[in-house]
Parts: structure tokens; sequence; C-alpha cells
């Protein structure tokens, strides 16, 4: 065969594609290059840096509060931290572990179990996403991947009926790793999970015994004992709130904070998928599917509420962004199952053509939200290489300097500003350990103790000797404080 003949071979091949299929592929394509391209923005924020600094100085992985599955996105970094590669490398290997999870996640769905709907989900969520984008640890994100492919595998569950004992036997043990994966990334998966189950339970129209969906929930029984019976982690159990304070928020409900941050954020994140929600919910009613209606209109109501009350407290931008993120679930999930398939009928491209558009804008939310977060790195650059030609790298600052020194200054700056600066050489390590305005300076113990660095509040006291000496090396010297004032930069004990 002729090159022509098979670039045109390749071309109707190409054309015969499903066109969510390539729009899936394309989007994961772009997020892997941003994730690499920007990976100091997303992987120095927060929990990320927390978990690859641990890693860095520790044999093992981190594993917080019982969320297993977070094994999977740190296996690429681990791999790099222990064949010594460039700390750039280690964490631009991290950054993009999430995506290619992701993608995983995505070409199982799609080519494996052949649910294309569930794959389209995937891509549906990206739009309610923006600075979730550079907090990649997110584990509400990562749940829009797994869950999703949980669908889909429940899904598979009519093929197996005919099946043997052995098969069906493959089948629920794969069922049940997919629950504990989604169940073990992050509690609130139970909200994915049990929409999931009800959903499929009332596949028909009205309910009926889905062997599945009931696997599915008595795996997931089973996951929530033994999570009871680890214990739960103080963190997690600042989110459950007590019954007085469900009792005296529904009263309120419309002064929360977190609805006043839904009411600001729904123009740009949560029109849509209302709009989808209206439409879906105007298709049962014509389809007098009203098991559907009611389960889907409950659900959703209820995930806001329950969200609202739950995350009252607030918290960063990027954090109440992301509380919301399953509604993109509950309403994308029966809307591409049961309403686009009748809209595409005829007017398919058009459909098209409006998501990628929105594809298109919530890339472009992406970057608002990356250069927003890049001036927090320039500043870290410019104070960082202040004090090393002074030969000081152990820097202090308060928190009211902070605030005006780093741009969307958070709590994890000292570690954040060593795997940045170490970047250019372990010799180059510069850290800066943000303390309140009132903090004692005179402390022999931390900030007079050349021996010692400084971590975070929680875990504040380490030896410099116990740094990884691969990646970070601190000089034997004590804090100095950070001051800015109308001529710059100074450095004081």
């Amino acid at each position: 065969m002729n090159s022509a003949a098979s670039t045109r071979k390749w071309y109707s091949g190409l054309l015969a594609c499903d066109k969510y299929l390539l729009l899936g592929h394309l989007c994961f394509l772009v997020l892997l290059v941003l994730a690499a391209k920007y990976a100091n923005v997303r992987v120095l924020l927060t929990d990320s840096a927390y978990q690859v600094f641990y890693d860095i100085n520790h044999p093992g992985m981190l594993i917080n509060d019982s969320r297993y599955s977070m094994v999977l996105t740190q296996i690429l970094p681990w791999i790099a931290i222990h064949l010594h590669l460039p700390l750039k490398l280690v964490i631009i290997s991290y950054s993009v572990s999430f995506v290619l999870v992701g993608y995983a996640c995505w070409l199982l769905t799609a080519y494996v179990m052949k649910q294309r709907q569930a794959a389209t989900l995937m891509l549906f969520v990206l739009l309610g996403i923006g600075g979730t984008f550079l907090h990649c640890i997110s584990e509400s994100f990562q749940l829009m991947f797994y869950v999703p492919m949980l669908y889909a595998w429940m899904c598979q569950g009519d093929k197996w009926k005919t099946e043997s004992g052995k098969w069906k036997a493959f089948y629920f043990i794969i069922l049940a790793l997919l629950v504990a994966l989604a169940f073990f990334i992050y509690p609130m998966a139970v909200f994915y999970i049990l929409f999931a189950m009800g959903f499929r339970l009332l596949e028909g129209g009205k309910p009926y015994a889905d062997k599945p969906a009931i696997a599915t929930a008595l795996f997931l029984v089973l996951y929530i004992v033994l999570y009871w019976l680890i214990g739960a982690s103080g963190h997690d159990s600042e989110f459950v709130p007590t019954l007085p304070l469900i009792r005296d928020s529904l009263l309120h409900f419309f002064s929360l904070g977190s609805f006043h941050t839904f009411v600001i954020l729904f123009p740009r994140l949560y029109l849509v998928p209302t709009v989808l929600l209206i439409l879906t919910l105007v298709g049962y009613v014509r389809g007098r599917q009203w098991w559907k209606f009611w389960f889907l209109l409950l659900y959703a109501v209820g995930f806001l509420v329950a969200a609202s009350i739950i995350y009252q407290t607030g918290d960063s931008p990027i954090s109440r962004e992301r509380y919301f993120i399953p509604l993109f679930f509950i309403v994308g999930l029966p809307f591409l199952v049961d309403e686009l398939p009748r809209f595409t009928q005829r007017q398919h491209w058009i459909w098209y053509i409006v998501f990628i558009a929105l594809i298109i804008f919530a890339f472009g939310r992406i970057m608002h939200y990356v250069y927003k977060y890049e001036p927090r790195l320039e500043a870290i650059t410019e104070v960082s290489q202040m004090a090393e030609r002074q030969g000081q790298q152990k820097l202090l600052v308060t928190r009211s300097t902070a605030e005006e020194v780093f741009p969307e200054d958070i709590w994890g700056l000292a570690l954040e500003s060593m795997l940045f600066t170490a970047q250019q050489g372990p010799e180059h390590t510069v850290t800066i350990y943000k303390e309140e305005d009132d903090f004692d300076r005179t402390d022999a113990d931390l900030y007079l103790n050349p021996d010692v660095y400084v971590a975070v509040n929680w875990w504040k006291r380490w030896e410099v000797k116990d740094l990884n000496p691969y990646y970070f090396r601190l000089p034997s010297q004590g804090y100095k404080e950070l001051v800015k004032d109308e001529n710059g930069y100074r450095l004081v004990w």
C-alpha cells in the first residue's frame, strides 16, 4: 500500500472514531503538558509539598488518614527519588502522576469496559475546576476518575450473568477493589458511590435488584466498618457536624459562608451543571421516569445542603471551589447516560462544539489560577537569592510580613521554599518558616539552634542531619528573621 493510500486509510479511521474519545485523548494530553510545565506551581502548594517532602526524607510513602489509594500517585516520584534523579524531575513526576492515573482510568473505562458515557463524564468534570488543578493532591478531584470507572464496571455486570462461577468471582473481586480504590482516597467518596449505586438500581426507570449495585453497597458497608475500626483521623472528624450545628445551619442556611461561596462561583462554575440538571429533570418528566426524577432532584439538592453545612467554616479559595465538585458527577452521569443521546440524535455536532467550547473555557480558567499563584514562587526566589547572598539559608517570617511579601500566602511555606530553591542544587537550599507575630524569638531549642530545621506546626522540630543530603543541605546556623520596610528586605536576629 502506497503512502497516499495509507494516509487516506488513517484519516478515514480517524473520522470513524468516536469524537468524544478523540477529545478525551486531547484533553489528557493538554493536562499532561500543563502538569509538567507548571509542576512547581502545582506541587509546591500545601499538602502536595508536604507529601513530596515526606517521601524524599523517608524510605516509605506517606499515607494520611487511611487514604491508601494515595499510593498510586506516589509510585512514579518514589521511583525517581530512589534513583536519585534531580529534584526538578521528582517534582515533575509527582505532578504528572495524577494526570497519568486519571488517564489510565479513562482508558480502561472507554476501551476495556467500553462505557463511553462514563469516560465522557471524566471530561465533563473538567468544567468544575480552576484552582483545583493546582491542588494536584485533591482527593475530591481524583474521585472524578475512580467513581466513573467503578460505575462502568458495575455496568459490566449484565455481561457476566451467563459466565461460569469462576469468572463471576473475578468480576466481584474487581468490583471490591474498585470500591476500595474510591473509598480509601477520601471519606466524601460515600456521596459518589451511593449516587452511582442508586442510579444503577434505577437503570430501568424503577427500582430493581441489580446484583453489582447491591454488592457495591455491601462492600461499602464493609469498608466503612473497617475505616471505623482503624480509627478516623482528627482531621476528618472535624468535618462531621453535630446535631445542634445542623439545626442551626438549616435555620440560617442562606447566610452560611459556604452557600455564599456557591452563589459567587455560580456564574463561572455551577451554571452549566444547573442547566443540565434542569434539562435532565424535564426529560424524566416527559418520559414519566418519576423514580429517577425524584432521586436526582433530592440527591442534588441534598448534596448542596450537606456540603454547605459541612464546609461552612470556609477555607482557601481553592478548597472552597472543590467542595462542590461532586455536583458535576451527580448531574453529569444521568445527563450523559439518559439525556445526551436523545439530544444528539439530530444536532450532535452542535452539542459537541458547545462541549469543546466549555472545555476550552475550563482550561482558560486553569491558566488564570496558574498566573495568579506564580508570583508566590517569584517572591520566594527574590527572598531566597537575597538571603543566600548574605550567607543565610534559614529564615523566619511573621504572619503579617508573610501576607505582605508572599502572594497567596499559605501554611507550607517552609517546605515549599526548600523544594523550590533546592532544585538549583542541594547547597542552594533556603527555607522560610512562617511564625505568629508574637513568637518567642529567644527559643534556643528551635530558632537559635544551628542544628535544627523548623518544618510545619504539627511536625515542627527536625534535626538538619535527618534531611536527605542528596536533595537538601542546610548549613549549621540559627534562624534570622526577614523584615520588610520602606528600604526593602532586611535580615535581623
